[in-house]
């Protein structure tokens, strides 16, 4: 990949587009006047700032198209610093002329996290117990311990190995899946994309933590969703195109597995007819996994980290490759 043409020598125009620039102009203060800073808070309104930008701290409004198209065409702008972990809202561009980085890391605690947690909440069936209560109903019921269990994660980044790393904690067995097939330390066992099935078939849970790329859009299907224990659980918290919904839906209505712990889908919102919402064997979130209190604060520093990176003609951090979608 040949680099980004040459960053200007004079001052750089830095550019916030997000619904609550706050946490973020005290910090980019520090490095840039405010002659040389544009914030933009309506979604519609970046086309009148972008012409002035050299750099772009860009936020995902919602479920609002994000403005690619806008911003690969921006005359000056040569660097984007993404609010997400995920680029599949980014691709395509030419990385000749645009480095983008992305907020991978910032999010990795939080969605391990949730992933123990609603594991937690599903083995000790937390909705009976706050029905007992609801009733005044008496039932002591046996659980069913993390500890000796095998826990899958397709997609051995930041957030799948801090998932892992969360898992042995409870005594769990680790495996991955991972593109070179080298092993990581918090897994057991590593395998290539070859063993995927192998994953399915050996894991009690199974979480998905991949980015969204051409490569894996669909990338579980019938058949790995198949190769599934009866008593084994999907988690996803990394995009719902991943997942071939139609065929996971038909898993559980047969019951064929014991359940799902979804926090994303291939269409958001989750449409009210969507029948995950009220399949018994469904936990449905609101793509709420990666919602860290104070997480603007973090990619507040993480770009500022890079803007003076930037400044200094120093390598950035989290820079993606666009070819390969993260």
């Amino acid at each position: 990949m040949e680099p980004p043409e040459a960053r200007p020598s004079r001052l750089p125009v830095v550019g916030i587009y997000h619904r609550t620039p706050e946490p973020y102009l005290p910090l980019v203060r520090e490095l840039v006047p405010e002659s040389h800073l544009r914030v933009c808070i309506a979604p519609d309104a970046l086309g009148e700032i972008l012409p002035e930008l050299d750099v772009l701290l860009a936020f995902k409004f919602g479920f609002r198209p994000f403005p690619r198209d806008e911003i690969v065409r921006a005359p000056r702008l040569r660097w984007v610093q993404l609010a997400s972990a995920g680029i599949d809202h980014m691709v395509p561009y030419d990385p000749r002329r645009l480095i983008v980085t992305n907020a991978s890391g910032i999010h990795g605690a939080i969605m391990s996290e949730y992933v123990i947690g609603m594991l937690v909440h599903v083995r000790w069936n937390v909705a009976r117990l706050v029905e007992q209560q609801r009733s005044r109903h008496w039932d002591r019921y046996a659980v069913p311990s993390l500890a000796g269990r095998t826990l899958g994660v397709v997609g051995t980044g930041q957030v799948g190995t801090e998932i892992a790393r969360r898992a042995r904690a409870f005594g769990m067995r680790t495996l991955g899946v991972r593109k070179s097939g080298a092993p990581l330390e918090v897994f057991d066992e590593i395998f290539g994309p070859g063993g995927l099935q192998r994953l399915f078939a050996e894991s009690d849970v199974v979480v998905l933590a991949l980015p969204l790329t051409n490569e894996t859009r669909h990338a579980i299907g019938a058949p790995e969703l198949q190769a599934l224990r009866p008593s084994a659980y999907l988690i996803n918290v990394s995009r719902g195109g991943i997942v071939d919904e139609e065929a996971l839906i038909a898993l559980l209505r047969e019951r064929r597995i014991a359940g799902a712990i979804l926090d994303v889908f291939e269409e958001e919102p989750l449409p009210p007819g969507s029948p995950f919402w009220t399949l018994p064997n469904v936990v449905v979130t609101p793509h709420i996994s990666s919602e860290l209190d104070g997480w603007q604060v973090e990619l507040a520093r993480l770009f500022c980290r890079n803007l003076r990176h930037w400044m200094n003609d120093e390598p950035l951090e989290n820079v993606v490759d666009p070819s390969a979608g993260y």
